[in-house]
């Protein structure tokens, strides 16, 4: 997909929601730390290495932009500003943890993403050989579902710190669908039909790609127990990857603030960065998607 000022201005401004989300929940947690008492009985809460069950429940609101390419060469489609889906969204996100171990976990979760809209062109907009011109009237429906899985290895845990490295992969499955429903079709110059320069054209055009794969991901995960009923989480992964005929990269970043009210429940707020690119390397599929997100997450815990 081309790189272009106007993307590379949303790529700056998107950078800087996660900076300043991230800052913010570092700030909380620094001001947490001196705050707090130092000093609570273990049965209180939790520390490294201590939870066997882990399980995460909860709200995700992010903040959504989305460009792609239906074809090789063609110019890329902001799904937002030129086709109306929404730019915020709201969806259930679950996560787990299992840690078999002491030093060793398996992480999971799912969330998905389902958008549609509706929308009159306001520019003419070109898919291969045809044209759809501007004041045609599209429906977009995007689904996209992700599995996630990972191990975890605690190389280094102390009384109140445990720093983990991971292997895991995404899993993706992203179906996205265009309708023509209603437009003028504006035939070469020169060529006009008997009945006027234009004619009616009736849902006779539908554009519908999809793509399902794992994303291999490797990261880094600091948990620090500020007090056992407290605790701060940081994570960071990246991966460049080529799977089958496409070539991409995925970067995950996130910030988390845990309360636990026992040792069993508690409560959760974080803030989650993804980005996703994927590029084509030959005809057969769509050309390639860019799709970043990133907002607030409220979510209950259940360990145990």
């Amino acid at each position: 997909m081309s790189g272009k000022g106007e993307k590379e201005g949303k790529y700056c401004h998107a950078a800087k929601h996660v900076m300043a989300g991230l800052c913010l929940l570092f700030f909380f947690v620094m001001a947490a730390g001196l705050v707090l008492p130092t000093k609570s009985s273990a049965d209180e809460g939790w520390g490294p290495g201590q939870d066997r069950w882990k399980f995460q429940l909860g709200g995700y609101f992010p903040s959504i932009n989305s460009d792609m390419q239906i074809e090789i060469n063609d110019t890329d489609i902001d799904l937002e500003e030129k086709l109306g889906l929404d730019e915020n969204d709201a969806l259930w996100r679950v996560d787990g943890s299992w840690r078999f171990a002491r030093k060793h976990r398996l992480k999971f979760g799912y969330y998905g993403f389902d958008r549609e809209a509706s929308k009159s062109l306001v520019e003419d907009l070109t898919i291969g050989d045809e044209v759809w011109y501007a004041g045609a009237f599209v429906k977009t429906d995007w689904t996209m579902d992700y599995y996630t899985l990972s191990y975890m290895y605690s190389f280094y845990q102390g009384e109140k710190w445990e720093i983990a490295g991971y292997l895991g992969a995404y899993w993706v499955r992203l179906k996205v669908a265009l309708a023509l429903a209603a437009a003028l079709d504006r035939p070469p110059l020169g060529n006009l039909p008997p009945g006027g320069p234009e004619d009616l054209l009736i849902g006779d055009r539908v554009e519908s790609e999809s793509f399902e794969g794992p994303l291999p991901l490797l990261g880094l995960s600091f948990d620090y127990y500020i007090t056992p009923k407290w605790m701060a989480s940081f994570k960071a992964g990246y991966f460049q990857l080529s799977i089958d005929q496409f070539k991409g990269r995925l970067l995950n970043l996130g910030a988390n603030i845990e309360y636990q009210f026992t040792r069993m429940f508690g409560l959760g707020l974080g803030y989650d960065s993804f980005n996703l690119n994927l590029e084509a390397e030959e005809k057969g599929s769509f050309a390639g998607v860019d799709y970043r997100y990133h907002g607030v997450q409220v979510y209950g815990i259940l360990r145990f």
